[in-house]
């Protein structure tokens, strides 16, 4: 295995807010605590053990919900028994729960976690580190959860269900177990773990417990936590926020502060905060709630409540309560003794807008750390580019350009015409000196005739420059084909491709290179040849 490591604004695919909180742009200082560096976490960890969390909650829940998977390997165990000492600390990742694992990127940000608790327990080792994967498994997003890309086919998921993803049946999923039978009948070892998904849907009481049991069998060796959102226990314990949220709209004030303040920096907001920040959550239905002249509604219902019987239900029935992508942080937060959240782009853009909110909610706000990013070449494709004299960094341009300067690097010919638009250039300026002392109204027809005559060069250069690509139609169509390949329709492979892809075509554990790739303090995007 071997990373090449380019810079994130090499790439044209991220956005100016994320790339000036990496390089931690003045403008944004307000909008975080400590920029994710590691000798931050000496602060961070201060900071943190000031507001305590309900540690004997926490583990309990923990050992309750492994009991749908027959309970937790010695190692999680052990990490979640060690979350009853004060010296245990977590670090964070929260993902839905795509079917198959959904885009390449949930890998990364589970590899990422885990990798960053074991850089901590090295530099810090008086205090124990944990990584938790905090399943957002009350999500009601279906189109997004319910598919997957493997050798350019998209699978979709037909659940026929509504509600919470979290609480869906799983077992229609062994349909596509059976079909990836037949795509990996002649690998052993990704047909191995084919099995395991199809045991996982299959024998689970719901999406869930699945989600639980295979990410286990994933990830387990490493010592991660799953944790589910959906827990009354935990619920219960937060009651008192989800009531300051659907009555006193504490959230929605607080948020829109910060964004009034990213916006006038010149920032694009990621999410925009609702009065009430609750949904309703029951069996078939995860609907928003809403306030009425007499009390609230639950949309999309004939549920209604008045503000006296809807606090009594958060408090008979937390479980009915589901926070939105503005209170699920707060909740996150206020369960864990956490110190870092481990996200994406799209994830820490809005994370930046809550630290206030946080703050005046007497909640820890964690550093944000910006998972590593990976585009991955087997060894046909690696292949392929010391044929094409292509390095990774050439890859992010766009594809025309790609050909051009290949085209260019290969050839004697100069299709370039800069020099010779330049000598036009020069001599008609000089004529037009020359016109205007004798007749100003013979400049402009210069003028005209220059621009006429500069089109004709431009068209000579796109002449030049199509002969030689019909000249060298092979190689183009190997460029063509190879960009495809690591940019699918365009987009970025790790929001496209599934993890199998690789895992059934690599020599060496996918997931350990994965791991052996990840440098949870480095910004930069890598580039990885897998062995």
């Amino acid at each position: 295995m071997e990373v090449t490591r380019i810079s994130l604004e090499h790439t044209g695919r991220f956005n100016r807010l994320i790339l000036d909180y990496i390089n931690q742009d003045e403008k944004l200082n307000e909008f975080y605590s400590l920029p994710h560096e590691l000798k931050n976490y000496k602060q961070q960890i201060q900071n943190r053990a000031k507001i305590p969390v309900n540690r004997e909650l926490l583990a309990d829940a923990l050992v309750m919900q492994y009991q749908t998977i027959g309970g937790a390997s010695s190692l999680v165990l052990e990490n979640i028994e060690s979350l009853r000492k004060e010296n245990t600390y977590t670090v964070t990742t929260g993902h839905q729960l795509n079917i198959f694992t959904g885009p390449l990127y949930f890998v990364y940000k589970i590899l990422h976690t885990i990798r960053l608790a074991e850089e901590l327990r090295k530099a810090h080792p008086d205090n124990n580190f944990v990584p938790i994967y905090w399943m957002n498994s009350e999500d009601h997003d279906i189109d997004e959860v319910g598919q997957f890309n493997l050798f350019g086919k998209k699978y979709i998921w037909d659940a026929e269900q509504s509600g919470s993803t979290g609480r869906m049946d799983s077992s229609s999923l062994a349909k596509f177990c059976e079909e990836l039978k037949i795509v990996f009948g002649s690998n052993p070892e990704t047909l191995g773990l084919v099995q395991i998904f199809e045991k996982a849907y299959t024998q689970s009481e719901n999406l869930a417990s699945a989600t639980r049991n295979f990410s286990n069998e994933l990830f387990g060796k490493y010592g991660l936590v799953i944790i589910d959102s959906d827990d009354r226990s935990l619920k219960a314990s937060f009651t008192s926020y989800v009531t300051q949220d659907i009555v006193e709209n504490s959230p929605f004030h607080s948020v829109k502060q910060a964004n009034l303040k990213l916006e006038s920096t010149g920032y694009h907001t990621q999410v925009k905060p609702r009065e009430i920040n609750s949904f309703y959550l029951i069996d078939g239905i995860r609907n928003r709630i809403v306030r009425t002249e007499k009390g609230f509604h639950v949309l999309k219902t004939e549920i209604r409540f008045t503000q006296e019987e809807l606090v009594v239900e958060i408090k008979s029935y937390p479980e009915r309560f589901s926070p939105n992508v503005v209170l699920r942080p707060l909740f996150q937060e206020f369960i864990l003794p956490n110190l870092t959240y481990i996200g994406g782009a799209g994830e820490l853009a809005y994370w930046l807008q809550y630290r206030d909110y946080f703050h005046s909610m007497n909640v820890s706000f964690p550093m944000l750390s910006l998972r590593n990013h990976f585009l991955l070449m087997d060894q046909a494709t690696s292949q392929r580019m010391v044929e094409l004299q292509l390095v990774g960094q050439d890859l992010f341009h766009s594809i025309d350009d790609l050909i051009k300067d290949f085209l260019l690097g290969i050839s004697d010919a100069d299709v370039a015409l800069n020099k010779e638009l330049n000598l036009v250039n020069d001599l008609y300026d000089s004529l037009k000196n020359k016109a205007i002392n004798i007749d100003s109204s013979l400049a402009s027809s210069l003028e005209s005739e220059q621009v006429r005559v500069a089109k004709g060069i431009e068209q000579w250069g796109g002449r030049f420059s199509r002969a030689l690509k019909q000249k060298n139609e092979v190689s183009v169509k190997r460029i063509q084909k190879l960009h495809a390949k690591l940019f699918p329709h365009g987009y970025l492979q790790e929001r496209h491709e599934n993890f199998l892809s690789f895992y059934s075509n690599s020599e060496t554990g996918f997931l350990d290179q994965i791991h052996l790739a990840t440098e949870p303090f480095s910004t930069d995007f890598g580039i990885v040849k897998l062995a």
